[in-house]
Order: C-alpha cells, then structure tokens, then sequence
C-alpha cells in the first residue's frame, strides 16, 4: 500500500517534470524562432542619403513587385524634403528583409483625394570619380624650379575624394587636389600622376609629363613674331593652355568633332591634348547662337586667361545653314574657329572673311609654326627676354 503510495507520487513528479521540460523546450525554440536578427547596413551609405527609419516604412502603403514604385501616406513626415535625385535607405521589413538604396527619379506630392505620395525610383548604384583636368602651371621649366599641379575631379554621388600622387622623379610637397612639385637637379621629362578615389574604392587616375631644361629654348625671330601676331593678349608676353588634358563639350553634336580636335591634338605635339566630354562646365564650350544672324557671322569666341594662361573658352556658331553655307562648310567653320581655342588669334587686328575659312580643311603651316612656338615655351614667357 505505502509502496504504491510512493510510486503515484513518483510518477506525478515525473509527470511534472516532463511538462517543465517540454515548457522550457519548446519555449526556447520560441525565443529562437522570434529573436530579431540584426539586418546588416552597408558599410558605404552615400552622403546626404535620407533614411526612412522603421516608422516612416510602415508609412509605405504599396510597393511594386520590381521596387521601382513606392507609394507612402500622405503623412509620413519625411517626405517634405524629398525631391528628385534624393538616395533613400529604406527598411521596407514588411516586404523584405533587407536595407534598400534607392534613387528617386520622380516625385509626385499632394495627390488629389490624399490618394498618397508616389515616387518613382532606380536601383542606387556608386559611380567612380572622374579627372576631368590635371594641370601643371608650369609644365616646362628650368631644373630645380617648381611646378603648381591641380587635378579637377569629381563625383557624381558626391562622394569625399582621397587623393594620391606618384611621380618617376623629383619631390611632392603637400596633398589633396593640389601639390608643389619641385623639379630635380636633372634634364629630361618625369611623369606625375594623381590617382583620386572615392570612400566605396572606385577611383580614376590621370598623369601629366613635366619637362626641365637647362635654360629656355631660344625662339627664332620668325618664331617671335608669329606669336606676337597672332597670339592672345599683348605682344611681349606668351598666353596658351596649361600642359594636360583639356576637356571640349560641344552642345552642337557636330558629327566630325573629333576629327577637327584630332588634327589640333597632332600640332600641339602632346603638350595640351583636347577630348569631347559630356560634362557642360567644361572649359571649352561650343554651342548654337542665333544672335549672330542679325551680324551676318557664321561664329563667334570668347577667350578667357589669367596669369597669361588660358582657362575657359567658347564658340557659338550660328545655325543659318543657308548663309554660312552648311553642311559643305561645317568642318571648315569648326576647324578654323578651333585655331581661337588652341591659342591662335587670327581676329587680332583683322576681319575674316567667309572665303578665307570656306575651305580651310587643314591647318595651315603658318599656323602649326605659331602654336609650336607658342608651346616651346611656358606661359608669360618674355618675348623680349633674348634681344
């Protein structure tokens, strides 16, 4: 009787503790099962991103399958400052478990019957950082004098940039987009490169040759006077381009563009070199005036210099293909004009006229002897210096 007393309790103990376990087991695999993990952010977020916290995704009342359409309430508080371009980073948990970089393309606020906000998005993506110039001022020297560099970059995300520069011979003093490189005791060309890269990895590099001389080659008197013709600014003293990469956007798409930068390119012999870019704040601009039909030109340039070295320029051209006879005499008009930009002044003191251009489909040999002139020597160089 005690016995089977004993072994009632027994198994109600047992019993009891069964149940504990089975509680805590299955209560653990709850615990488990519910814990949060942590969604990982990127370790590069673009500066300026705007991100909606938890609250303002659930604020999201559709999402398109592709993530190209997100629809939110009109009262979700961060939609204020949105505008196009914006970088959002977005938990959308209720749809995916994961943080989304979106760019928005389109917004349209203030829907009729406070329907909501849609905004229409693109997949972010980082772009690498372009060089759009590296400048030496000067490029040609005597040794153990110094030279100004500065590279012209830029990051479509805006991005921060980190600079690096190499040179093949001499010192680098100082860092960022500009430095002072000081010439070896040594004749010859040396190489410097910056290499600029943004805070994801991607990055673009660029490289200028540095010549130093002894002394200055002497220009001819024919040399000299060329440039004193023809050349910008006053008669005593040198204005032309910074040795490198000069960037030419042209807003008229003239099909043979590159021809004509092709052929200038040839006569600078490497010390200035011109490539078509898409960027609109490039130093040289070529674009349409209509203006000009009232003067009866076929174009116009603007030069712009400082320090006796040139920094901007622009052409207009006049779309009256009946007066200025395009398109036979488009390639002409733009070569001659180009003359202006590469540092050949041929309005200095003279009008031209359309038959002295109207079948210019070279350069012409008076021309390529002033520019070389002009580039054997650096800017400000004293035309008087070796009378």
């Amino acid at each position: 009787m005690k016995y089977n007393r004993l072994n009632k309790y027994f198994k109600i103990i047992v019993f009891i503790l069964f149940t504990i376990f089975i509680i805590i087991f299955f209560g653990c695999i709850e615990i488990i099962a519910s814990e949060n993990i942590p969604l990982k952010v990127p370790d590069f977020i673009p500066e300026g991103t705007i991100i909606l916290d938890e609250p303002s995704s659930k604020e999201i009342i559709y999402i398109s399958s592709d993530q190209s359409i997100l629809i939110f309430r009109n009262s979700t508080p961060h939609l204020e400052q949105l505008q196009s371009g914006d970088v959002l980073l977005l938990n959308v948990t209720r749809f995916n478990a994961s943080y989304l970089l979106f760019q928005i393309k389109h917004i349209i606020k203030g829907r009729p019957n406070n329907k909501g906000v849609i905004i229409e998005t693109k997949p972010w993506e980082n772009h690498p950082p372009f060089i759009s110039a590296l400048i030496a001022q000067p490029s040609t020297f005597e040794t153990g004098q110094h030279s100004y560099l500065t590279c012209h970059a830029a990051d479509q995300d805006g991005d921060r940039l980190h600079y690096t520069w190499i040179s093949s011979g001499g010192t680098i003093l100082g860092n960022g987009p500009s430095i002072t490189w000081i010439a070896p005791h040594q004749t010859g060309s040396y190489s410097v490169s910056c290499e600029v890269m943004d805070s994801n990895g991607n990055k673009d590099i660029e490289s200028v040759q540095l010549f130093t001389v002894e002394k200055f080659p002497l220009l001819t008197h024919e040399e000299k006077e060329l440039v004193r013709r023809f050349g910008w600014g006053d008669n005593n003293r040198t204005i032309r381009w910074p040795e490198g990469y000069v960037e030419v956007y042209d807003a008229t798409n003239f099909s043979k563009m590159q021809e004509v930068l092709n052929q200038w390119n040839e006569v600078l012999i490497g010390k200035v070199e011109f490539y078509l870019s898409d960027n609109p704040q490039s130093p040289v601009k070529i674009t349409y005036n209509s203006e000009l039909r009232k003067e009866n030109f076929c174009g116009h340039i603007d030069t712009h210099w400082r320090n006796y070295w040139l920094y901007a320029t622009e052409i207009t051209i006049n779309p009256d293909g009946s007066f200025c006879g395009y398109p036979e005499n488009s390639y002409a008009l733009y070569l001659h004009f180009f003359s202006g930009v590469a540092g050949f002044n041929t309005w200095k003191g003279e009008v031209v006229e359309k038959r002295d251009w109207q079948n210019f489909n070279l350069i012409s040999e008076i021309m390529q002897m002033m520019i070389k002139a002009l580039y054997k020597v650096p800017a400000g160089y004293d035309l008087n210096r070796d009378l």
